[in-house]
Formats: structure tokens, C-alpha cells, sequence
């Protein structure tokens, strides 16, 4: 399972990763995505900047409205992909951010060892989006993996994440979050209930 990590940063006050995938993670920068008042963590540039620096490791890319706008809607036909509910012009969306990243990748080493580095000729926005969309379309083309992404029981919530639990029984987002709120409303239910 993939380490959860939350950041200290306020743009993103109640965020975490822990999806399983960068993929997961990214369209999970939606709260409460079923519930009636969803919340939008990437706000702009600044909260973008945020997010990559928590989930990525990666420095600031200072985005303008606009390209956060495109981020966006990246994020929410990607969603749409993995959820099995695309609608029209979704995969024209992932596969033209594919294409912006280049194919063409090399290795770079690092103080962590080696790892993919972008062709030169892709930067900035490019390159994020391509990286995202690469990590979906690896998600879409293993119906194994597919099947293993389930949504948050939370109500309201709507988080994806990937199920790797030794039973396939994962229900929620979070423990510390979501299924906390869960066990805590079916005590007080019970409590509330008339005794035999």
C-alpha cells in the first residue's frame, strides 16, 4: 500500500494522498465529490504548486488560471475513464495528453536512483499532464487493476482508491477519515436505539 502523506500546507487543509496511484491521487484533489457542496482543492496555481510538491516531490510550475482551468478538466475526464462513465471526447482527452508529453522518455539518476526523465522538448503543463495521463491509460489497460479501484462508502466523499487489501474488502477512502466518521455514526445509532 502506498504511504499516506498529508501536507502542512493550508491550500490543501484536509487532503491527502493515498489513492494507491498517482492517477487516484490526482482526481482525488475533488472532496466530497458525491455530496451535494464538492470541494476543490486545486484552486490555482499556488494549490497546483502544493499539490505537486506533496504528491510528486516536483518544484513549482506557477500555472496561470488558465492552465489550472485545463488541469482540471483533465482531472474530471480522467475520473470519468476510470469510474466507467466517459463521456464523449474523454479518451480524445487522455490520449492528446499522451501525445503532449512526447513519447520519447530517457533515464535520469538521481540521489534516489534512476528513474523516466520527459523528452527535452516537453515542459511545464505538458509533462504533468502527460505523466497523468500515463498513469491512467497503465490503469485503463489492466482490467485487474481496473477492477481493484473502488469509491469511498463515505457518504458524500466519492475518493477513489486502490483496493489492495488481502480480502478486497477496503471500503473507505481512510480509516482515519471517512471510516472513523462511519463507525462513529453507527455507534451513536446504536446507542440511541431502544434497549430490548
Amino acid at each position: 500500500m502506498k504511504l499516506m502523506k498529508r501536507s502542512d500546507n493550508p491550500l490543501l487543509a484536509g487532503y491527502y494522498t493515498g489513492g494507491g496511484l498517482l492517477c487516484l491521487d490526482f482526481v482525488n484533489t475533488v472532496d466530497w465529490r458525491t455530496s451535494a457542496n464538492p470541494a476543490e482543492f486545486l484552486t490555482g496555481g499556488e494549490a497546483v504548486d502544493a499539490w505537486l510538491a506533496l504528491a510528486l516531490d516536483r518544484p513549482p510550475m506557477h500555472l496561470t488560471d488558465a492552465a489550472v482551468a485545463v488541469l482540471r478538466d483533465l482531472r474530471e475526464a480522467l475520473y470519468r475513464l476510470i469510474t466507467g462513465s466517459p463521456r464523449s471526447g474523454d479518451l480524445a482527452v487522455l490520449n492528446r495528453a499522451l501525445g503532449q508529453g512526447g513519447d520519447r522518455r530517457s533515464l535520469t539518476e538521481g540521489p534516489d536512483g534512476y528513474r523516466w526523465a520527459p523528452p527535452e522538448e516537453a515542459t511545464g503543463l505538458a509533462v504533468l499532464k502527460a505523466a497523468l495521463a500515463r498513469d491512467t491509460a497503465d490503469l485503463l489497460v489492466d482490467p485487474e487493476r481496473l477492477a481493484k479501484v473502488k469509491e469511498c462508502q463515505g457518504k458524500g466523499c466519492g475518493w477513489l482508491f486502490l483496493d489492495e487489501s488481502r480480502g478486497g474488502n477496503r471500503r473507505w477512502c481512510s480509516m482515519q477519515s471517512c471510516g472513523n466518521r462511519a463507525k462513529a455514526r453507527a455507534h451513536y445509532h446504536r446507542s440511541k436505539a431502544p434497549s430490548p
